[in-house]
């Protein structure tokens, strides 16, 4: 068994087996069948299936405001058949999938080992008296385990060791960011400094007819009339001075597809608006502050009909 990451493809390709002519795939989903497909072998009797986007379609990481461990139980079995579609084998592959992704120079078919820290940085950012989530893998699954609202200074979680570092800012309210990092866990990542909100509005408009059948018009009606206002907030956040290693923090965050924003105890969908990112260092930058744009993801007036 190995823990997959649904992000970057993941290839199923069993021993030949000499006579096959075609193969079967039967995938099953956290217990229920979801998709049968055929392939034709090669000369050798081989074939190959790649499963993650499939499998990726049944896992959705969701928040609001509780860190619950979610990824999929996949089953896989391939039947390798003859000519004569009689089956002569069968291979038979259990995975658990996560909502990560593998880098290129990762290389194929990236997975999780167990006891993984689940974040790439060791050292993070709390205010001061709040509580904290760092997750570990546990027995293909996802651990959230708890950073007190005390704690402060190196602490072990699991197998490893967290550096907390408390940040008392008496000026500006912080801002929570939760997102779906590379390894398919949630992680918070809090924006400490100044924060800029704004609005922004599309609209349509026309051209009327006020006349009357007299050849009169009302002064107060619009002979140009707008329709379809639709209005987009954004806010762009400042993260205050960090450490270096979070440049791979954000670099997780830009490359996320499901962010968070906690804003006065309230979780809203949002979206990661900036497009680049310049990796930072104390050589280069002397401090090191990272600023990211953000946007509501919905609408400000409500249309979902």
């Amino acid at each position: 068994m190995a823990n997959i990451l649904l992000r970057s493809p993941y290839y199923l390709r069993p021993n030949g087996v000499t006579g096959a002519t075609s193969a079967n795939l039967s995938l099953s989903l956290d217990g229920t069948e979801r998709y049968t497909l055929s392939k034709d072998t090669d000369s050798q009797g081989t074939v190959i299936f790649e499963i993650s986007e499939l499998s990726r379609d049944y896992l959705e990481v969701y928040f609001y405001g509780s860190y619950l461990p979610v990824t999929v139980d996949i089953s896989a079995v391939i039947t390798f058949l003859d000519s004569e579609n009689a089956p002569l084998s069968s291979v038979v592959y259990s995975h658990t999938g996560f909502d990560g992704y593998g880098e290129f120079k990762d290389g194929s078919n990236p997975t999780i080992s167990s006891n993984t820290l689940l974040q790439s940085n060791t050292k993070i950012y709390l205010p001061d008296n709040t509580q904290g989530k760092v997750a570990t893998e546990s027995n293909n699954d996802i651990l959230y385990n708890t950073i007190t609202s005390t704690t402060k200074g190196n602490v072990t979680v699991g197998t490893h060791t967290i550096n907390v570092n408390r940040v008392c800012e008496p000026k500006y309210s912080p801002i929570k960011i939760t997102f779906v990092n590379r390894f398919g866990a949630l992680q918070d990542l809090w924006f400490f400094k100044k924060t800029v909100e704004s609005l922004s509005v599309r609209r349509d408009s026309f051209k009327r007819n006020i006349l009357t059948s007299g050849g009169q018009y009302n002064t107060f009606k619009h002979a140009k009339r707008t329709l379809n206002v639709i209005g987009n907030e954004k806010f762009t956040c400042n993260s205050g001075f960090v450490d270096e290693q979070m440049n791979e923090v954000f670099k997780q965050l830009m490359l996320s597809e499901q962010i968070w924003a906690t804003i006065s105890g309230i979780v809203h969908p949002v979206d990661v608006v900036s497009s680049e990112l310049q990796y930072k260092t104390s050589l280069n930058d002397k401090l090191i502050n990272f600023t990211v744009d953000f946007e509501y993801a919905y609408d400000t007036i409500n249309n979902i009909r």
